[in-house]
C-alpha cells in the first residue's frame, strides 16, 4: 500500500511565516538544511546579480540606488501575486467547482501575473523612484526580474509551509515551479547582460550584405588576370623651407603621356593633438595623353618610396576628357617626417591608369597562399592527433577508476616507494647534467639529450621507486612487530617536509606577495618555507602513526586523483590560451600551434579513454584474474579488445576537431590557413578572407564525410 499521501493543501504557518521573512529558513526548522541553503544562497545570488545588472545602465553604477529601486519593485510584485492567489483562492472555493478548471486556475494566475507584470510596468516604476532615479537602472530588466524573483520567494515560502506539514512517509513537494521561475530569471539576466538588440539586428541587417556578399562568393580572387598599368610621375616637394623652389615640373608632351603641377613646393597637411585638420598647400595636377573616358587614379610616394592613395585631401579617382586629358586640384596629404631626415623632402605624385583585366586561368598567388596553410592546417590537426594518441593512451589506463581501485600497498611500502622515486629523479638531474656537460651543451644536440633524458627518468625513477618498496618491506620484518610503523612515521614525516617547505614558500610569495611588497613578503619567507615543512611534516607523523604501517593504502586511487586533476586542468585552458604560450615560447609558426593542439588532445583523449575504459563489461576481466593472469596481460587481453571500437571513433572524432581548432589557433600565430585568415580580415581583404572560410568548410565537411564511413568499417 502507497503510504505517500497528497499534502498539497496542508500548510504550517510559522515554517510559511519564517520563510517568508528568511528564505530557506523554514525548510532549515523542517531539517531539510540542503533545501533550505540552496534556497537562501540562491535567493542571494539571484538577487545580487539582478541588481548587478539593471545598474550597469549607468556610467558609473549607483548599486545603493539599484538594490532600492529592486527591493521595491520585488515587494510591489510580490504583493501583486499575492493578490492574484487570493483571488484565485476565492475563486476555487466559491465559485469554480469544476476539479479539473481548478486544477488548471494555478496555471492561468501565473499567466495572468507575466502580463500584468508587462502591462503594469509603469506604475510599478514609479513608485520604485523618481525619473531620475529611473534613468540609471535597466528598467524591463527591473520589472521582469523583480516579478520572477518575487515569485521564487513565495513559492518557496508556501514550499517551507508544505514541508513543515508534512507527515512520516509523505513525499516532498516538487521543485519544478521553481526551476522554471529560476530559468525564467535567468533568462532575463542574460538577456541584459549579452546586450541582445533584435530591433537592431533586424533593422540594420543589410549592413552585413557588402561583406557576406564577397565572403560567401569570393572566386573572382582565386583566380590571377593580367592588367596593364600605365604610370606618369611627377616629382614635388614637401615641406618647402624657405628659398626652395621645388624640382621642375612636367612640361606637356606632344604624343606622349605626361602630368604637371603649377606648383611643384609646398606644405604637409597637419593634424594636432585634439584632431584638428589644418590643410596644407593646394596644387592643381593636370595632364594628357591618357585614353579618353578612362579613369585614372592619383597615388602619392613619400621620400622612402611607399606609395599610398590620399584620402580626404580631394578627388584622386577621375574620368579623362574627349582629349584625353584632366585637371584637379589636391592638398598636399598628411604624413610624418622622421626627426633625422635631412636636406629636401622629395615625394612623387603617380598617376595611373589601368586596362581592363584579363582571366588567365591561372590560380592567384592568395588562393595559393591558402591551399598552403589548408594543407597545414590538415597537417597539424594529424599530427597533433598522432601524438596526442601517444601520450593519452597510456595516461587514460591510470585514469580509469575500476582499473586503479584494486592497486593497493602497505604504507611502509608506499612511503619507501616515494623516497625512492625522489631518489631516482635526483640521480637522473645529476647525471643529465653530466651528460650535457658531455654534448658541449644542450643547443649542442638537443633532441639526443632529450631522449636520453626521458629513459633516464623512467628508467631510473622505475627502478628506485620499486627498490625503495622492497627495501622498506625488508626492513619492516627485519626491525620485527612495529619495524613498518616506524618505517612509515620516519618516511612520511620526511616526505612531509619537502612540499611543505614549498608550500610555504609559495605562500609568503604568492599570497602575502599580493598584500604587501615583494621586498617586505621575501624578508620573511623562510620563516614560513621552515613554518610549512615543520607543519606538513608534524602531519605525515600523525597520519603515519594514526595509520600504522602494515595497513594497506590505495595508491591506485592516488594515482587516479592526481592523473585526472592534471588531465583537467589541462583540458580547462583552451587551446587559444596554450597557443599563445607556445609562440611566446618558440616563436609563431605551424610547431607553435602543434605544441598547442597536442597538449589539449592529450587531456581530452585521456579522459574519452579513460571513461571508455570505466564503462567496460568487468566479465572478462574477473575470469582472466581468476586463472591467474597478472595485470599487464588481464589489460592486454580483457581490456583492450573491449575498447578498440570506441577508441577509434574518439581518435577520428578528434582529428576533426583539430582541423578546425588548428584555424584557430592560428589566430593567436599557430600557424595554418588561421594565421593567414585573420591578416586578411584586418586588412579588410574580404574576398581573399572569403576563400579561406570556403576551404576551411570545405575540408571540414570532407573530413567530416571520411571520417564518418571509418567509424561505419571499424566501429
Amino acid at each position: 500500500m502507497n503510504n505517500k499521501i497528497s499534502n498539497e493543501n496542508r500548510q504550517s504557518p510559522l515554517h510559511t511565516f519564517l520563510s517568508l521573512i528568511l528564505p530557506g529558513l523554514g525548510q532549515m526548522l523542517a531539517k531539510q538544511w540542503q533545501r533550505g541553503l540552496t534556497i537562501l544562497i540562491g535567493v542571494g545570488l539571484m538577487g545580487s546579480l539582478s541588481i548587478w545588472t539593471i545598474g550597469q545602465r549607468a556610467r558609473y553604477p549607483n548599486f545603493a540606488l539599484s538594490f532600492k529601486i529592486f527591493a521595491i519593485s520585488v515587494l510591489e510584485m510580490g504583493a501583486l501575486l499575492i493578490f492574484l492567489m487570493s483571488l484565485n483562492y476565492l475563486l476555487n472555493k466559491y465559485i469554480i467547482k469544476d476539479k479539473t478548471a481548478q486544477a488548471f486556475s494555478g496555471y492561468g494566475v501565473g499567466l495572468l501575473y507575466f502580463i500584468l507584470i508587462f502591462l503594469l510596468s509603469g506604475p510599478v516604476l514609479e513608485l520604485a523612484g523618481t525619473v531620475a532615479e529611473l534613468k540609471t537602472v535597466y528598467l524591463t530588466t527591473t520589472i521582469f526580474s523583480a516579478g520572477a524573483l518575487a515569485a521564487f520567494w513565495i513559492w518557496q515560502a508556501f514550499d517551507a509551509g508544505k514541508i513543515g506539514a508534512l507527515k512520516a512517509g509523505e513525499a516532498m513537494p516538487s521543485l519544478g515551479f521553481a526551476v522554471l521561475v529560476l530559468c525564467l530569471l535567468i533568462f532575463s539576466l542574460g538577456y541584459q547582460i549579452t546586450e541582445i538588440d533584435l530591433n537592431k539586428a533586424i533593422s540594420e541587417y543589410t549592413d552585413t550584405q557588402i561583406i557576406l556578399t564577397r565572403l560567401t562568393w569570393p572566386w573572382r580572387s582565386a583566380f590571377a588576370f593580367e592588367q596593364d598599368v600605365l604610370e606618369v610621375a611627377q616629382k614635388i616637394q614637401a615641406p618647402c623651407p624657405a628659398g626652395s623652389v621645388g624640382p621642375d615640373a612636367n612640361l606637356p608632351m606632344d604624343g606622349e603621356t605626361w602630368i604637371s603641377l603649377d606648383n611643384t613646393c609646398g606644405e604637409l597637411t597637419t593634424r594636432d593633438l585634439q584632431g584638428k585638420v589644418t590643410f596644407g598647400t593646394e596644387i592643381t595636377i593636370f595632364g594628357g595623353g591618357f585614353t579618353p573616358g578612362q579613369k585614372v587614379e592619383i597615388w602619392w610616394r613619400n621620400p622612402i618610396g611607399n606609395p599610398f592613395k590620399p584620402r580626404g585631401v580631394g578627388e584622386t579617382d577621375i574620368i579623362m576628357d574627349e582629349r584625353g586629358e584632366f585637371e584637379t586640384k589636391l592638398y598636399i596629404p598628411e604624413m610624418t617626417v622622421i626627426a633625422t631626415a635631412v636636406g629636401d623632402q622629395i615625394h612623387t605624385i603617380l598617376v595611373r591608369e589601368k586596362s581592363e583585366e584579363r582571366f588567365t586561368g591561372a590560380l592567384s598567388d592568395e588562393m595559393k597562399l591558402a591551399l598552403k596553410g589548408m594543407l597545414e592546417t590538415i597537417m597539424l590537426g594529424l599530427m597533433a592527433t598522432f601524438f596526442g594518441i601517444i601520450l593519452a593512451f597510456p595516461l587514460s589506463f591510470l585514469a580509469a577508476r575500476n582499473l586503479m581501485a584494486s592497486i593497493v600497498q602497505t604504507l611502509a611500502k608506499m612511503v619507501g616507494g616515494v623516497i625512492g622515486l625522489v631518489v631516482g629523479v635526483g640521480l637522473t638531474g645529476v647525471t643529465m647534467t653530466q651528460i650535457i656537460k658531455l654534448f658541449g651543451g644542450l643547443d649542442k644536440a638537443p633532441i639526443p639529450i632529450l631522449m636520453i633524458a626521458i629513459l633516464l627518468l623512467f628508467g631510473i625513477s622505475w627502478l628506485f621507486m620499486s627498490l625503495g618498496g622492497r627495501l622498506f618491506e625488508y626492513l619492516s620484518k627485519l626491525l620485527g612487530k612495529n619495524g613498518d610503523t616506524i618505517l612509515s612515521v620516519i618516511g612520511m614525516t620526511l616526505i612531509g617536509v619537502a612540499p611543505g617547505y614549498l608550500l610555504g614558500l609559495g605562500f609568503s610569495r604568492g599570497i602575502r606577495g599580493i598584500p604587501l611588497k615583494a621586498e617586505l613578503a621575501a624578508e620573511t619567507e623562510m620563516t614560513f618555507a621552515i613554518g610549512g615543512a615543520i607543519l606538513f611534516g608534524i602531519l605525515g607523523f600523525y597520519y603515519a602513526l594514526r595509520q600504522g604501517g602494515s595497513r594497506n593504502i590505495n595508491v591506485g586511487m592516488i594515482a587516479y586523483t592526481t592523473t585526472r586533476t592534471i588531465m583537467n586542468i589541462i583540458r580547462s585552458i583552451e587551446p587559444l590560451i596554450w597557443g599563445l604560450v607556445a609562440v611566446i615560447w618558440i616563436g609563431p609558426g605551424p610547431f607553435a600551434g602543434f605544441i598547442a593542439l597536442t597538449l589539449h588532445t592529450v587531456a581530452a583523449l585521456g579522459k574519452l579513454y579513460s571513461e571508455s575504459i570505466e564503462s567496460i563489461d568487468p566479465g572478462p576481466i574477473e575470469a582472466l584474474q581468476a586463472t591467474g593472469a597478472n595485470r599487464l596481460q588481464t589489460i592486454v587481453f580483457a581490456v583492450v579488445p573491449q575498447i578498440l571500437p570506441p577508441f577509434i571513433s574518439f581518435t577520428i572524432y578528434r582529428w576533426d576537431i583539430n582541423v578546425r581548432m588548428s584555424t584557430v589557433i592560428g589566430l593567436v600565430g599557430g600557424g595554418g590557413i588561421g594565421f593567414i585568415l585573420i591578416q586578411w580580415i584586418r586588412l579588410f581583404q574580404y574576398d581573399n578572407a572569403g576563400l579561406a572560410v570556403w576551404l576551411i568548410a570545405i575540408t571540414v565537411a570532407t573530413l567530416d564525410y571520411i571520417s564518418s564511413n571509418i567509424r561505419k568499417r571499424f566501429v
